[in-house]
Parts: structure tokens; sequence; C-alpha cells
């Protein structure tokens, strides 16, 4: 969208329309990239919650519409760590747990951290069933 309003804005810049109307659209672009680039992974990211219990895993996740999983630990079939360069410049990493109907992520951990939930679910995941 912010592309899409620069653009605007220099196609306007190029016609006889009031000046303006592009300045406008330079700042609809600005207000884009500032909500779409800043303001809305800060939202999303004070707005993630998880918890590993013995049974399973509880994601919630969402700042408009919330999203709760709930990830027994008989249906985990791998988990790993994942890192990309960006998260190694910010010394993050993401754990990724499977299952049969798909992954689960979970964001923005220290090293450390996503280690121990990494080879906790792990563990927990191994565990036979005692019923």
């Amino acid at each position: 969208m912010a592309i899409g309003c620069l653009v605007g804005a220099g196609i306007v810049a190029d016609t006889d329309a009031p000046e303006f109307i592009a300045w406008l659209l330079r700042g609809a672009a600005l207000v884009v990239v500032a909500l779409g680039g800043v303001a809305l992974p800060v939202v999303r990211w004070r707005t993630w919650r998880y918890e590993i219990r013995d049974e399973e895993i509880d994601l919630l996740r969402g700042a408009v519409v919330v999203r709760r999983t709930l990830i027994p630990m008989t249906r985990v079939q791998h988990v790993e760590t994942q890192r990309t360069p960006l998260s190694d410049l910010l010394d993050l990493r993401s754990v990724t747990v499977h299952t049969a109907a798909g992954s689960h992520s979970i964001p923005a951990l220290r090293p450390a951290a996503a280690a121990t939930i990494r080879d906790r679910i792990a563990l927990l995941a191994r565990q036979p069933d005692e019923l």
C-alpha cells in the first residue's frame, strides 16, 4: 500500500493536480510504513503468550483477533529451533513444534531460552502415555 501511495504521489506530481494532493499521498505512505513496519510488529510481539505444560503447549496470540492453540504433547512429532541472519543481529531464535496437522512457532526467544524450551518439549513428547 505504501508503494501504491508513493507511485500515486509521483504520478500526481507530474500532472497539473494541486501540489497538496502529492504531499497528502506522501504523508499517507509514511503513515502506512510507520504503522505496518513499526507499530504492528510491536503490538504483535506484546500480545504473544505461550506456556509449556506436561500435557500440552498453550499458544495465545493476536491483538484484535486473538487465537489460542492447544497442542497435546502426544501429537508432537518433532521440535526445532530456527535462526535467520536478521534474528542473529537481534540475538533471537524461534522454536517450531511440528505435528501431523502442521507446525506452530514460538518467536522472539533468546538463544538459551529457545534451547531450553526445545529440549523440554522434546523430552515431554517422548514420555509414554500413562493411561
